[in-house]
């Protein structure tokens, strides 16, 4: 009777045990399960975070490439558009000087009167002088050649295509290649000429046209005479 007393309770404690154990089982399965539904969207937002993140990192980063391309474009613009104005106020201060000294010059020779203009045309760019330019000019030499106390003005210009400083040079080579063939060609003394370059200032015709643009690419020759002196030489 006792070793069956023994057997019942040894049997009723391994059912105990396999009930606390399967429940026990069950309930850390239950809890892991609840954990798992949780955790996993949240890692799943977490990791779509991270990509957006991610993404709005590389997009500020191009934004400010973008940027600095933008304000570095701007910068060098506006180096051209200061050095291009600082050319441009230069040239007007040179031609200023160029009209002061001709003023001056003036004034000292008060003596003198103009008594002809002869002009010269030029090609687009150039300040070699033309057939026609060379023929204009020895007719001029013939007229002078024999008289005391003339001086020749010789005035250089240029149409307003291109850079001013460019043509303000032009202008002047012009002047230069009209003095050249006058002393070399036609034996006019340098000291009775003097040569000025006014650039695309003083223009004769409308610039906008091309037939004023010719007008204004021009060397004028200015004939100053002394009326006191102006005579035939002996």
């Amino acid at each position: 009777m006792e070793a069956v007393m023994k057997l019942r309770t040894m049997a009723l404690l391994g059912i105990v045990f396999v009930v606390v154990s399967g429940s026990s089982c069950a309930t850390k399965k239950y809890v892991r399960n609840r954990v798992n539904e949780r955790v996993t969207p949240l890692e799943n937002r977490t990791g779509e975070l991270e990509e957006t993140s991610r993404r709005n990192t590389q997009e500020i980063s191009r934004i400010s490439r973008d940027v600095e391309e933008v304000r570095g474009r701007a910068d060098r613009a506006q180096q051209a558009a200061d050095r291009a104005a600082s050319a441009a106020e230069q040239a007007n201060t040179r031609v200023t000087g160029v009209e002061q000294s001709v003023s001056d010059l003036r004034g000292n020779l008060d003596k003198y009167t103009l008594q002809k203009t002869v002009t010269i045309l030029f090609d687009v760019n150039k300040s070699d002088l033309t057939p026609e330019a060379t023929s204009t000019l020895t007719q001029l030499a013939s007229q002078i050649k024999d008289r005391n106390g003339f001086l020749l003005e010789i005035q250089g210009f240029a149409s307003a295509e291109g850079d001013p400083e460019k043509n303000e040079r032009l202008s002047q080579a012009r002047s230069e290649a009209v003095k050249k063939y006058l002393a070399d060609a036609l034996n006019i003394p340098l000291f009775r000429m003097y040569i000025l370059g006014f650039g695309t200032s003083r223009p004769v015709a409308d610039n906008s046209t091309k037939e004023g643009r010719i007008q204004n690419r021009r060397v004028e020759v200015r004939l100053l005479s002394n009326n006191a002196i102006a005579s035939p030489s002996r």
